[in-house]
């Protein structure tokens, strides 16, 4: 069985996939791990920009209705911030987002965020 761990996967905390559902964990934790990365900074966050079809490469076991599903879940429940202002040309359709750590989800027991991964 060399399908089983023998290349990067994902870890999820119980309890964020009972308070958003497993589909909004997964993408808001896939997410926070590349804005840790991330060298777009703007207005004092990070931000990862992608359209659709880059979040369809990046998930390739999704389809494209269920990222778009999703995304609009976590921009409904507030986990997800999402920007278009930042693109250069009024043309492009690439979106910026960003994980809300002011939810209190996020908060660990003594009051700060907690952000790691």
């Amino acid at each position: 069985m060399y399908l089983l761990l023998d290349e990067p996967s994902f870890r999820l905390q119980t309890t964020l996939v009972m308070e958003i559902g497993l589909n909004e964990a997964f993408l808001l934790q896939h997410l926070h791990y590349r804005s840790l990365i991330s060298k777009n900074e703007r207005d004092g966050y990070k931000w990862v920009y992608k359209t659709y079809e880059d979040w369809k490469e990046e998930i390739p076991f999704w389809s494209l209705n269920k990222i778009r599903r999703t995304i609009y879940s976590l921009e409904s429940q507030g986990y997800l911030i999402s920007n278009s202002s930042y693109n250069k040309m009024k043309i492009d359709r690439t979106k910026w987002y960003r994980v809300d750590y002011s939810k209190p989800i996020f908060q660990t027991q003594n009051g700060s965020f907690d952000v790691s991964s």
